[in-house]
């Protein structure tokens, strides 16, 4: 047998490593992957979105009430953020005795997410200070509901920076 001579067996051998180094390299990265995000921001998100149309008939029923709100983050004296809704009917005028609650959660994680009842401050203002509230991009939907058993939800994306 002389040195360096290339035979068949070196050359399963060479294909048999290379395949089998990028196989174990792509099982280890699609491990990492799907333990770091799960692909699943909300629970049962596929049966979510079959109940699309309960979010259909949600902004049907808002329109229907008349009901508009806005929504965003101020910072306070202490630097923590506080959480103020507005709700109007549709003469802009404040809605009153309503129970508000929010639930604010990052876009891609379920870490650090908060639900919390907000307090009236004047007519149709709801606000809350959210003590420890990390920088960064958060999606909130806010929940009213009337003495009456009228509800209503609103979603939306907001920022807080200090």
């Amino acid at each position: 047998m002389k040195i360096g001579r290339l035979n068949g067996y070196h050359v399963l051998f060479m294909l048999l490593g290379f395949f089998g180094v990028m196989i174990i390299v792509n099982v280890i990265f699609t491990v990492y992957a799907v333990r770091s995000f799960p692909g699943e921001q909300v629970e049962q998100s596929y049966i979510q979105g079959l109940n699309y149309n309960q979010a259909l008939e949600d902004r049907a029923r808002q329109e229907e009430l008349g009901w508009s709100t806005q929504v965003g983050l101020e910072p306070t004296e202490s630097g923590s953020p506080m959480l103020i809704t507005y709700w109007l009917d549709e003469f802009e005028n404040g809605i009153t005795q309503l129970e508000v609650s929010a639930t604010l959660t990052r876009p891609a994680t379920r870490e650090g997410q908060r639900i919390v009842d907000l307090s009236a401050n004047g007519p149709g203002r709801y606000e809350i200070i959210l003590t420890d509230l990390e920088t960064g991009d958060w999606n909130a939907e806010i929940t009213a509901q009337s003495p009456d058993g009228d509800t209503v939800t609103a979603h939306k994306s907001l920022t807080w920076t200090r």
